[in-house]
């Protein structure tokens, strides 16, 4: 009965000491900067794209526009740039931004260079 009162005691112990420190503004700062780079790469993957895939084929083309293939090739090349440059700043984009909002951030961004 000790042994299970102490690890309790413990488990309570930590998850406080976590608690606290999740909430203290330090944690927040990293949060923050880890985001702002995730979405620093995340433009650059976009912007590389555009300037190595995406502007070869426009200018190929009388009407100026991609194929909906070309499309999702070109999210799919600025998607593997953008994981490649946050992984070289120390920061996991599909942990910080989230799997599931990659992509969303992805084409905002694309949406923003339009226009």
């Amino acid at each position: 009965m000790d042994i299970d009162l102490g690890i309790t005691l413990l488990g309570s112990a930590v998850g406080a000491v976590w608690a606290g420190f999740k909430s203290s503004d330090e944690y927040q700062r990293v949060q923050r900067l880890r985001f702002r780079k995730a979405l620093l790469a995340l433009e650059s993957g976009v912007e590389r794209t555009y300037q190595a895939y995406v502007k070869a084929i426009k200018a190929g083309r009388a009407d100026g526009r991609l194929t909906e293939e070309e499309k999702a090739r070109a999210r799919s090349l600025a998607r593997t740039r953008a994981i490649a440059l946050a992984k070289e700043a120390g920061v996991d984009l599909l942990r910080t931004i989230g799997e599931d909002y990659v992509d969303v951030w992805i084409a905002k961004l694309v949406q923003k260079r339009k226009g």
